[in-house]
């Protein structure tokens, strides 16, 4: 049984490792560092980005374990408050980790976002765990976001930012209603990711829901 919760502090590592695995095509592009160097620089800066973050961010547990994790972003008065980060030791990390490395990493982590409109819940990311794909987790976890916006108010859109190279989520948030707003090219992203061209999609909240 999978249990969607707010998420705790308590559920940091957890979460922080499944996000890293999640998105490793993007994360692990370090220079000259060990994979456990490359998570470490990873824990620390999200654990930064994390301590005074705005979202509103969930886990899924399965025997207490933390198997698939997400977050909405809403408009700046409807967010928690956050608490406010503790400062970066930004130049003690140049000097471990190597400058191009945590600058790399430090954007990669601040230039996804967008600035949700009224009407809008963004969702920041979704990462589920390797051995939970294929399961149907991905949908019910799309529809109980469709549920959670559409109770915030009527005429709720949930939106996202996928990149086109994707095509299995692609085809996951077509099945689930998703529309594609606009197309963006970022030669910024192609730097830091290696993937220039995303697709922003969206839906409106309250719909039928994913096809099978």
């Amino acid at each position: 049984m999978l249990h969607i919760e707010p998420y705790h502090d308590a559920d940091r590592l957890q979460t922080a490792a499944l996000i890293y695995a999640a998105f490793c095509d993007k994360f692990q592009r370090a220079r000259r560092l060990s994979p456990r160097l490359q998570w470490r620089l990873f824990y620390r800066l999200w654990r930064w980005k994390q301590g005074g973050s705005r979202e509103r961010s969930f886990v899924v547990k399965q025997d207490e374990q933390v198997v698939a994790a997400f977050a909405l972003n809403a408009t700046a008065g409807e967010n928690n408050a956050g608490r406010r980060p503790h400062a970066l030791p930004i130049w003690r990390l140049c000097r471990r980790y190597g400058w191009l490395n945590v600058w790399r990493m430090y954007l990669q982590m601040a230039v996804l976002r967008h600035t949700p409109a009224a009407d809008e819940l963004y969702l920041s990311y979704l990462a589920v765990a390797e051995n939970q794909r294929g399961k149907g987790v991905g949908k019910r976890l799309l529809q109980w976001m469709n549920d959670y916006a559409a109770g915030q108010g009527s005429g709720r859109r949930l939106s996202l930012h996928v990149s086109q190279r994707k095509v299995d989520a692609l085809r996951l948030y077509r099945r689930c209603g998703f529309q594609v707003r606009c197309e963006e090219h970022y030669a910024s992203l192609g730097w830091l990711f290696g993937q220039a061209d995303w697709v922003l999609m969206e839906r409106r909240c309250g719909e039928a829901t994913c096809a099978k």
